[in-house]
């Protein structure tokens, strides 16, 4: 999928595309969330504007990526689908969002492995809550157990006071008349 700027001046300055591809494991080795893509298909189509000197494309990309579980490590197919809307421009620009052209050849691949990366999961496991591992003393908590841990957790700061409130209101119950007495106080 690459073009020059004479190939589109010769093609009436629109191409059609639609490829599998193979994309290189090697790409996606300093990145710990994606090991590697199969099943890649691109698709879409480009235009050449001579007046901007610049060069549209809309792409389509689907296919499967292979990411680690994050639980147990063993790799898991998580299919994707994305499109992007690409500008390449054949002279210098500190424009955001536009490619600048090397040597007068547009090549969509880098933008394909850009637009894989950013739909790449956080964090992706098959395990049900229920199977998340444990040992002696330690758990994998799923989200909604720690939040209720959380909600149950009491501030050690605040904990004398809950101790304190927690005695009054035993007198309270005992019948004592100490909530009296402070009315009484305060009058």
């Amino acid at each position: 999928m690459k073009w020059t700027k004479q190939e589109l001046l010769r093609t009436e300055q629109k191409v059609e595309f639609d490829e599998d591809i193979v994309i290189d494991p090697s790409v996606f080795a300093n990145n710990s969330r994606i090991n590697a893509v199969e099943d890649v298909h691109v698709s879409g189509s480009g235009w050449l504007d001579e007046e901007d000197d610049r060069f549209y494309a809309d792409i389509y990309i689907s296919g499967i990526m292979i990411c680690p579980d994050a639980i147990t490590n063993e790799e898991i197919e998580v299919p994707f689908e994305t499109d992007s809307q690409e500008t390449y421009a054949f002279e210098d620009t500190d424009e955001d969002g536009v490619r600048v052209v090397i040597d007068e050849v547009i090549e969509i691949l880098p933008a394909v492995i850009e637009d894989i990366l950013l739909e790449v999961p956080l964090q992706v496991t098959t395990l049900a809550e229920d199977e998340y591992p444990e040992g002696d003393g330690w758990k994998v908590y799923s989200e909604a157990e720690y939040q209720a841990a959380k909600e149950r957790e009491i501030d050690p700061r605040l904990a004398d006071l809950m101790k304190f409130r927690n005695e009054e209101q035993e007198v309270s119950e005992d019948g004592s008349t100490a909530e009296k007495e402070l009315k009484d106080k305060k009058r």
